[in-house]
């Protein structure tokens, strides 16, 4: 029976710009969804054949969407990084991976390029734990790399 590879956690990393660049993990994200969509409109094209018939729609994508959403803990040590990327386009590498019973894992996917940290929050309750969250969206071009 062939079973799925299954992708068990997410690493978002964020880089700092220098040359070469060194991405470093945003410790304290725990739980990512990556949503890729596409804008599109509708067309309802006629056929010439049939100028009285119901035309049929046709879709025409007009672009192409990375959306990248993390929670997990708050990390203070990570304020000011998280502070100095909301609503700045910088790079980042997102990389699932399965467990393998190594430290780091099996890196099976990773979705790389320039994102904008549009939201980033934190929960914090008095009798509880205390959560933060947060979104990325491409800002251009992006790339998806499956590993071999």
């Amino acid at each position: 029976m062939a079973e799925p590879t299954e992708v068990d956690f997410f690493i978002v990393k964020l880089g700092d710009g220098a040359e070469p660049e060194v991405f470093t993990i945003l410790c304290g994200i725990e739980d990512v969804t990556v949503n890729e969509s596409v804008e599109s409109n509708n067309r309802f094209v006629p056929d010439c054949a049939k100028p009285g018939a119901t035309p049929f729609r046709k879709v025409r994508v007009t672009g192409q969407m990375l959306e990248v959403q993390g929670s997990g803990l708050t990390n203070v040590a990570e304020a000011a990084r998280f502070r100095g990327a909301l609503g700045k386009s910088k790079n980042y590498l997102i990389e699932g991976y399965r467990r393998d019973g190594t430290d780091a894992g099996e890196l099976l996917i990773t979705y790389e390029g320039a994102f904008v940290l549009t939201t980033k929050n934190m929960n914090v309750a008095r009798n509880g734990d205390s959560t933060g969250d947060m979104t990325l969206l491409n800002d251009g071009p992006y790339t998806e790399t499956v590993e071999a």
